[in-house]
């Protein structure tokens, strides 16, 4: 009997599906996003701000796209006005920037860098917290994310229907944020630096990509139109540039501290590693100048406006998209050349990890170090509840709020989600959306959560609109029997009323004492 032919090692040895772990990664990351985003955590300011913006749809609002309202719109169109309604689709969204760092890594490299790609995606703060909160951030980095992949295929065919699609993706991002506008300079530089696609810079290729993305910016264009410009006002308020440019490095220095904590401080530093030595070393590489034309002229961009004034650590979290490839492809390529460096990258690795899970247990503890970054998801059901029984006690039929915060979340906590107003100017968005009408005897509940020492907590032009005033509740918020944030709610009665006799004066109510650790 002859023997059976021997099978080669490479033979015997089954090859893993490298898109199997992915999605399975992805799957559960994606199962337990749902299940903290809608049971763990309530929502923060910004999400009820755009919830509001969803329920007045429209081409653009004061200061970003309306990218997001649309896309929370056909949340609560599918699960209510709900948490889940709010977040389901941001939830996916930081699925898809996972699958889209996958595709990419792994078009450029092979399966297992790609495979280390998504596991830092899923594990570093800004894009794990990310991903379980509905900010404009979401659609934004998606849309960056998928740009870069469309963009190489884009290269590949110079097929013109492909960059068509490449503006439409880009647009769709900047219908979220300004940011992925940025991608459109990130594109011509890379055109400009590899001599093989620089055909591309003035063809009917970029025509098409144009095209497509000022198609996508036309609702934005002809809102501003309509309004006065304001976006464009919001934009050079943001910048931080008023009247003219400081520099304070110490500024720049706090920005560039901001992005290593979100990255987490070893995944900030070997990135920041990363991307100077593929710099100096792999400049010539075509995949390494795409990755660095994605990543640095945004940073680069912020890093700039951060010496005037502070940048917020987010703004420049489309950049992490690749570069989270340069910083595997680098850390990698030393770790074969050196095993010794092998413990940085498990340390690395595992300090993000600890980060990501410490932040998504804080609902959980009462660390005072962490506390203010936790409060702004708690405690909401509770100061909706002191709302509703004023509302009930005084029979107030107007809400007005101190803060787009306060009168976002009151509306949104509150069962019949009334409409709650700011004060009259003192938002452009709550204006165009209608101010309040007052008529005698009006009946009205202010709710603020800056309250003043002498009582004082209200100034013009609530002081000339209402004539008399009464405190009706000073409290803290609570979460779990813990006190969260100070409020006071102002029974306000509008001119030429009898309801209450002579003005009265803000009558002095002890709140709760607080605990030590908050």
């Amino acid at each position: 009997m002859n023997a059976a032919p021997a099978q080669s090692p490479t033979a015997a040895t089954p090859r893993f599906n490298a898109t199997l772990v992915a999605l399975s990664l992805l799957a559960i990351v994606t199962m337990f996003r749902l299940w903290y985003a809608t049971r763990c955590l309530g929502l923060v300011g910004d999400e009820a701000f755009y919830w509001l913006w969803s329920k007045h749809l429209a081409a653009s609002y004061t200061d970003k796209g309306p990218a997001i309202a649309w896309i929370i719109r056909a949340g609560t169109w599918l699960f209510g006005d709900t948490t889940l309604g709010i977040r389901f689709f941001g939830v996916f969204l930081g699925a898809g920037t996972g699958w889209q760092i996958f595709r990419l890594a792994r078009r450029f490299y092979d399966d297992r860098t790609a495979l280390w790609c998504l596991l830092c995606a899923c594990v570093i703060p800004i894009f794990a917290l990310g991903s379980v909160i509905m900010t404009v951030d979401a659609p934004s980095v998606f849309c960056w994310a998928w740009a870069a992949n469309v963009f190489w295929t884009a290269l590949e065919t110079g097929k013109v229907r492909h960059w068509f699609g490449l503006g439409l993706i880009i647009g769709a991002g900047f219908l979220a944020k300004y940011t992925n506008g940025v991608q459109l300079l990130c594109i011509a530089l890379f055109l400009l630096w590899s001599a093989p696609h620089r055909r591309f810079l003035f063809s009917r290729q970029s025509f098409a990509l144009v095209l497509a993305f000022v198609l996508c910016s036309l609702p934005m264009l002809w809102w501003n139109y309509q309004v006065g410009w304001l976006q464009f006002t919001a934009l050079h308020s943001r910048s931080g540039v008023q009247n003219s440019f400081h520099i304070h490095p110490l500024k720049l220095l706090a920005f560039v501290g901001e992005e290593f904590g979100v990255l987490s401080p070893l995944i900030g530093i070997g990135m920041a590693v990363a991307v100077i030595g593929l710099l100096f070393s792999r400049h010539r590489d075509p995949h390494v100048r795409f990755l660095l034309c994605q990543c640095l002229p945004l940073f680069g961009l912020f890093s700039f406006f951060s010496l005037n004034a502070i940048g917020k650590a987010n703004w420049a979290a489309p950049a992490f998209v690749t570069g989270i490839l340069l910083l595997v492809v680098f850390w990698k390529e030393l770790v074969r050349r050196r095993p010794g460096w092998r413990w940085a990258v498990h340390a690395a690795l595992g300090v993000a990890s600890l980060m990501t899970l410490g932040l998504h247990l804080l609902p959980f503890t009462s660390l005072p170090a962490f506390n203010h970054f936790v409060r702004r998801a708690q405690g909401w059901p509770d100061l909706a509840a002191h709302i509703e029984q004023a509302r009930s006690n005084h029979h107030a039929t107007l809400l007005i709020a101190n803060h787009y915060w306060q009168a976002s979340l009151a509306e949104f906590y509150l069962a019949d989600h009334p409409r709650v107003f700011l004060a009259t100017g003192a938002n452009p968005q709550f204006k165009i959306w209608g101010e309040y009408r007052l008529t005698p005897g009006t009946r009205a509940l202010f709710i603020t959560n800056d309250p003043q020492e002498n009582g004082n907590d209200m100034g013009p032009p609530l002081t000339d609109e209402f004539k008399t005033r009464k405190l009706v509740d000073d409290f803290w918020n609570q979460y779990r029997g813990k006190n969260m944030w100070h409020f006071r709610i102002y029974l306000l009665v509008a001119a030429d009323s009898d309801s209450l006799s002579p003005p009265l004066q803000a009558t002095t109510v002890n709140p709760p004492a607080r605990d030590n650790g908050h």
